[in-house]
């Protein structure tokens, strides 16, 4: 266990979680948190969902009904993360799950080099990433959250990169070449 920056959960370094009970999201609104979460599950290098999780409570903060379905059209629709509606905890465990296993039986975090490019900023900055010599799915991730921007990888030294795990001294001159 780990405090996140962003998120409360994180399937294989691959999906970031923003849970949310109904009373939660409610309040999240009120105090002007939720656009800003929203925005930084959006910059995210890993793919950001929202969990939802109900049933809604007898005592919800005093938040109009349309407010709170125009967020959830607002997130869904401007900031993109998919908005899933969850039962309860244990039907909020069976997705994490579901998700965990989807994740690494398909391999979601490969992005392929042909066809059509992703538009997603986050997903754009991956694909940029493993370009580099031998940079796949898993290590262009790792590096993108060890050096925080595809900029700072790219002006990265040898002893920067061997930093990051999975670039020996070998690989991390391949990649300065590269770039150079």
């Amino acid at each position: 266990m780990e405090h996140l920056a962003v998120g409360d959960y994180v399937i294989d370094g691959g999906i970031v979680i923003e849970r949310k009970t109904y009373a939660d999201f409610a309040t999240s609104l009120v105090d002007g948190r939720l656009f800003p979460q929203a925005a930084a599950l959006a910059r995210s290098p890993h793919r950001p969902i929202v969990l939802l999780e109900g049933p809604a409570p007898a005592q919800m903060p005093n938040v109009h009904t349309n407010a709170l379905k125009g967020a959830m059209l607002s997130l869904a629709v401007m900031w993109r993360p998919p908005v899933i509606h969850a039962r309860d905890p244990e039907d909020s465990l069976r997705i994490l799950r579901l998700l965990a296993r989807q994740l690494t039986e398909t391999n979601l975090g490969v992005l392929q080099r042909y066809d059509r490019k992703p538009k997603r900023l986050s997903s754009r900055r991956l694909y940029m990433l493993q370009g580099l010599p031998g940079v796949g799915p898993a290590l262009a991730n790792r590096l993108l959250v060890h050096f925080g921007s595809v900029e700072r990888v790219i002006t990265a030294n040898h002893g920067g990169l061997a930093q990051v795990r999975g670039i020996g001294p070998k690989k991390a001159e391949r990649i300065r070449n590269v770039v150079s």
